[in-house]
């Protein structure tokens, strides 16, 4: 069975991130109801953890810069992952990981990592959009409590503080403004050890919550409903700078597209700055019930 503890739910996800090695290239993750969604492992939870089990095969100096993640299969929470990391190139400024997370002989996911060595060069960035400070909004689980069509889970403190800006990211359009873009504030609920790779990889875990939002508003659909049933397809995340998961980041996501049973989404995270610290791309499966447009 998996495991339920009493433990505060960024406490969990942080200790699910500490992964046991069992060989050089070899590790094991564990995993409790902290980590399950929809009676499946949360996919941006295997990410994390195979982010961690590949910069642990890496030269700190060389921090990673990006990572392409393919889901094959639900994750069973009942049973523990293994992930397989392959050195496949250490070179004079880069190396490049393959990491297969594992369950019962099969493979769940696979993740292409890259990772390189800081250096001079060109620079240049978008500005971050204006928008109210964090500590003038409301933590989203609240609002989602005066809605009574979303998934209960998603009414009660998470790992992470999210505080939409304008319009919920996961409402519809009987609760506000239609559009295909969201703006939200996130940080880790609570200080997290100065540990860069865990924080790197806090970040990816956030990466894959609330992505696919905006695919479902300009249809009029909430992500939260319990009759919308999405999946990960494939995520990506490219990281410009470390940035501390458990300070302000402000996340910028629109969806230019969907179709097909399919859509798809981009997002930008900034520091509180200004500084431009990351982007993400993920597609996603998004199926309604049957009969249904």
């Amino acid at each position: 069975m998996c495991e339920v503890t009493g433990r505060r739910p960024l406490d969990e996800i942080v200790a699910l991130l500490d992964i046991a090695a069992t060989g050089d290239t070899v590790f094991v993750a564990q995993h409790t109801e902290a980590a399950v969604q929809t009676g499946h492992v949360f996919g941006g939870m295997v990410a994390a953890q195979s982010t961690v089990a590949a910069c642990r095969t890496v030269d700190p100096a060389r921090p990673i810069h990006s990572l392409h993640a393919y889901f094959l299969r639900p994750g069973d929470p009942t049973h523990p992952i293994e992930l397989h990391v392959e050195i496949t190139r250490d070179g004079r400024s880069f190396s490049h990981r393959r990491v297969s997370a594992v369950q019962r002989g099969r493979a769940i996911m696979e993740m292409a990592c890259s990772f390189a060595e800081p250096e001079p060069g060109l620079r240049h960035q978008v500005p971050m959009p204006q928008v109210p400070e964090p500590e003038d909004l409301s933590p989203d689980w609240e609002v989602l409590r005066s809605f009574s069509d979303v998934v209960p889970t998603l009414t009660r403190p998470a790992p992470f503080d999210i505080r939409s800006v304008g319009n919920h990211s996961r409402v519809s359009r009987e609760h506000g403004e239609t559009t295909d873009r969201s703006l939200m504030w996130m940080r880790a609920d609570g200080a997290v050890a100065d540990d860069p790779v865990l924080h790197t990889a806090l970040i990816v875990y956030a990466s894959d919550m609330t992505v696919l939002d905006p695919v479902t508003r300009p249809n009029a659909r909430s992500m939260a409903a319990e009759d919308v049933l999405p999946a990960t397809i494939d995520h990506a995340v490219w990281f410009h700078r470390w940035a501390r998961a458990d300070r302000w980041w402000l996340c910028d996501v629109d969806s230019p597209w969907a179709g097909d049973g399919r859509g798809y989404a981009r997002g930008r995270i900034f520091d509180r700055s200004g500084v431009l610290v990351a982007q993400i791309a993920q597609e996603g499966l998004i199926r309604l019930p049957p009969g249904q447009p």
